[in-house]
Parts: C-alpha cells; structure tokens; sequence
C-alpha cells in the first residue's frame, strides 16, 4: 500500500469553448502565462476541410481554454487566419485573457482619471470595472496611494507605473482577473528541474549591463520648522554591490517625504532587483506536467540542479514564464526562471501592517490581549 496521491491522467488535449461549442484536435498549440504581464495568450492551429473550417470561431468571440480538465484562460478571440495552399487549408486561432482590454485600451470618455487615498486593491478595482474584470488581492495590503493617469493613456501603461512606483507584482489568472501577488506566491514545484534527468533544452544569460557598484538614492527631509538651510535637509544613503568589480554609479532621486531609513531600505532594494534581473534561466522540459500530475505553473518556486550551467541545487528560482507547446514534436513546456530578488520591490513590507503588528505585540506583552 502506497501513501502517494493518484497521478493526473493527461493526453494534454487542449480544448476551446466557444458559443457552447468545444473544439479539439488541435495541430500545434502556444499557450503563454507570464509573471508581471496583465494578459496570458494563446495561438492554436487546425487543418480543417472546406465543410468544417471552424465557421463557429470568430474574432471578439468569448473563449475559455482547458488543458484536459483544467482552465488555463478565460478571454477572447482576437485573430483569426486562414490560409490554404496545394497541401490544404489551414486555420489559426489567436487571443488573449480579459485583462488584454487593460492592455490596450483607455479609460471610458468622462470618467474619473484620478484616485486617491484609496488601497491597491479599491485602485485597480475602479480602473477594471468598467471592463467587467474581476480583482484578485493576495496580497491585501492596507496602505493607501493615489493612481492618477492622463484620458489618452492606455490603463495598461497607468497600471505598470503604479506597480514600478509602489512596488506591486501582478498578473492574471486561468478566470481572466487581474491579480495583485507576491513572488513564489503559487508555491513550490513538485519536481526538481535535473539535467540528465527531465531537461531537454537549458539557457543561462547573465547579463550585468544593467548592474552597478554603488546604488545612491537622494531625498529630502521635510521640517518646516528647522531654521537650517533647505539643504541641510538634504538626505544620501548608498548601497553597495560587491558583485561588480569596476566602479559604476547609478544615481535615484526619491520624491515625497523621506529619512535615511527609507533611502538606504530603497537603494539596498534597487541594488537586489538589478542583481536578480542580470541572471534568467530558459528550460524545455518534455510534456506540461510535472511527476505528480500537476502543470507546470507561472510564479511557483521550483530548484533547479544544473552543473552544466553552474546552478547548485536547493536554490529556488520563481517560474516567470510558463509556454505549453504542441506541435508534430509533441508537447513540451519552456520555462523561463529569474531570481527572486528581481521581484524585492512587491515583497516591500506594507508600513500599516507592520505598525498594527507591533500594536499587538505591545498589547499582548502589556497582557491587554
């Protein structure tokens, strides 16, 4: 007798529902899930007859994906090709999750273009109402910002500067919502990817044209009441990298209210981003599933054991990138994994929280709990 849980039975058959109808037997399959993209997307493509050239699929169409029994993304059709030769007559079906709507389009013609005091979850569910595009707050962090963007900005572009500045991680899920997370946040990989073992293609790119010795933030200190010059309020903090062996400076101007405890919490964070971004993996790995049964999933840790490309084990890299592909090939998935450092600025810890915390903890050491 065995304690393991059953494995998934797959045949990975990818299955489109559209109008009410279900449609299979695809030749080739792309299906993209990407960490901090607001849409995932899909291309499949079918050899069809002239009775049977998948009439019921058209562009703006409504269309959820499965991969067997599970969603994978709830969007819309947004291409649609055909093309024939001597051979025969082929069909490509193209689209994307809800969230493609954020992507590329502005806000409504009137409405409201600003934001204020109001929690990243309350933000981003004003901007997404009028798309009918649902809000997934892991996160649930109770600080307040403002999120204000210009009536000819796509609410995309609004969305990215507002995560860059205040440090939020997003992405969409199988439903088509936006969801505001964390890194690693969709766990821990059940198998480990193993040269000699399941990897059957592997890349390492180590670039540091984007990296530097010593991180410097600038800010200014606000008193009204000092009699000292403004510039004596003036406030450096630095941070120092020891991986880059030559001198390099890169310089930040903080705006707001600052002290030297957040520029130097800021330039240690610049510093850990720009290491965590010089170094990504790129895997193919032989069908969509891991050992257990499950799909390989975007944002999961998973430890990878590498001595070709210098990766040691029991080091857990965060999945950015998820590719299910089928072709005459078969099926593989691409894996494209970074540094957990690269997403330090989401995992920022949230100020309120962290006050309402040592609340309690007084609270409860004065035995008011």
């Amino acid at each position: 007798m065995t304690n393991d849980m059953p494995k998934k039975i797959s045949n990975n058959t990818v299955t489109l529902f559209v109008n009410g109808r279900k449609y299979e037997n695809w030749l080739d399959v792309s299906i993209a899930c990407t960490l901090q993209s607001l849409a995932r997307t899909f291309s499949v493509r079918s050899t069809r007859s002239k009775e049977d050239l998948t009439i019921g699929i058209q562009p703006q169409d409504e269309v959820q994906i499965f991969i067997d029994d599970e969603p994978i993304l709830t969007g819309y059709v947004t291409k649609r090709e055909v093309s024939y030769s001597a051979s025969g007559i082929s069909v490509t079906i193209s689209g994307a999750s809800k969230t493609v709507d954020l992507q590329d389009c502005c806000m409504p013609h009137g409405m409201a273009n600003s934001y204020k005091n109001q929690t990243h979850e309350q933000n981003l569910k004003a901007v997404c109402k009028p798309f009918g595009i649902g809000v997934v707050d892991q996160v649930k962090s109770v600080d307040r910002r403002n999120l204000e963007f210009s009536p000819t900005e796509t609410v995309g572009s609004s969305i990215t500067r507002y995560l860059q500045k205040n440090g939020i991680l997003l992405t969409d899920d199988e439903a088509g919502n936006l969801v505001i997370t964390q890194a690693g946040s969709g766990g821990s990989a059940h198998d480990t990817l193993e040269l000699g073992k399941n990897i059957l293609e592997g890349k390492r790119t180590q670039d540091v044209s984007k990296r530097f010795s010593d991180y410097v933030t600038l800010g200014q200190a606000a008193n009204p009441t000092s009699e000292l010059p403004v510039s004596a309020n003036h406030l450096t903090a630095t941070a120092r990298d020891s991986g880059v062996r030559r001198p390099r400076w890169l310089v930040k101007q903080e705006s707001g209210n600052a002290s030297t405890e957040i520029l130097q919490k800021k330039a240690g964070i610049i510093k850990d981003v720009k290491a965590g971004e010089s170094d990504t993996l790129n895997y193919k790995v032989q069908g969509w599933r891991q050992s257990n049964g499950e799909l390989w999933k975007v944002n999961a840790l998973v430890n990878v054991d590498d001595s070709r490309l210098g990766i040691r084990k029991n080091i857990y890299w965060v999945i950015k990138e998820v590719s299910y592909l089928l072709s005459s090939q078969g099926s593989v998935v691409t894996l494209t994994l970074i540094d957990k450092k690269a997403y330090k600025m989401a995992l920022e810890p949230d100020a309120k929280k962290i006050k309402m915390e040592k609340y309690d903890d007084i609270k409860k050491d004065s035995g008011r709990v």
